[in-house]
């Protein structure tokens, strides 16, 4: 929900905001009281630094009527998303960097997942169908991507100058992977959704790590060298990622 400052909305509340109805915050560089209402539903008063609480809280009931009428917009997107359905049948998702139907299949009156050429046996063909396929998606970057990024490590060997020790695949919120000091790579399992080609720029990215650990122009340089299209799968992987992070 956006910021408003104090010139604008001059609305009058019937119902006065109590302390206990809003979220103080200190900021020492705002330079009039701001009120927003954040993704939960709370109403959230930004005090300067020569500000009060009693000052900000007359400001928020001066603008109660556009902060009740966003707050209630942010309860019924939070109930909204919260409602919301996984996966089921039908839907469409990413895998290895094409979009596939997922189709539901019966064997001897078993349910059967299927998508590309995979085969998931189910208990309940009205379930959440998400959990499942992380399950078996994870095993197959398990199963996959050690295999890979020691072949790129080899074919590297002479640039990145260290010996990969171990690799990890990992359920990562906010990475697609990472490269510790003592030679582990760590990779998210939702690469197995992208292409070979972008899986494989994320491992090239990770192994340069190991001779560069920063993102200097003297890193992108080597990543560039052994990845000349690297760009290409940055941005795809950026325009993607909301529909890669189920």
């Amino acid at each position: 929900m956006s910021l408003f400052a104090a010139a604008k909305f001059p609305l009058e509340a019937t119902i006065p905001l109590k302390r206990k109805d809003v979220v103080f915050r200190n900021h020492p560089l705002a330079k009039s009281y701001l009120a927003k209402v954040d993704k939960e539903g709370n109403i959230v008063l930004t005090v300067p630094r020569t500000g009060t609480e009693r000052d900000a809280l007359a400001f928020a009931n001066k603008n109660r009527e556009w902060l009740e009428d966003q707050r209630l917009l942010a309860l019924k997107l939070l109930q909204e998303a919260t409602l919301k359905p996984g996966l089921r049948v039908g839907d469409l998702i990413w895998f290895r960097g094409k979009q596939v139907a997922l189709r539901l299949e019966k064997d001897f009156g078993r349910p059967v997942l299927c998508f590309a050429k995979e085969r998931i046996y189910i208990a309940d063909e009205s379930m959440d169908l998400a959990r499942p396929l992380k399950a078996h998606l994870h095993e197959l970057a398990k199963q996959e991507f050690p295999r890979v990024v020691f072949r790129y490590a080899e074919k590297l060997r002479e640039v990145i100058k260290k010996r990969v020790k171990k690799v990890v695949v990992r359920d990562q919120k906010t990475r697609w992977g990472s490269c510790s000091t003592s030679g582990t790579i760590s990779l998210n399992w939702r690469l197995i959704l992208a292409s070979e080609a972008t899986r494989d720029y994320v491992i090239v990215h990770e192994l340069m790590h190991m001779r560069r650990f920063d993102h200097s122009p003297r890193f992108w340089a080597l990543v560039e060298a052994a990845c000349p299209s690297y760009r290409r799968h940055e941005a795809w992987l950026k325009a993607h990622q909301e529909e890669l992070s189920w």
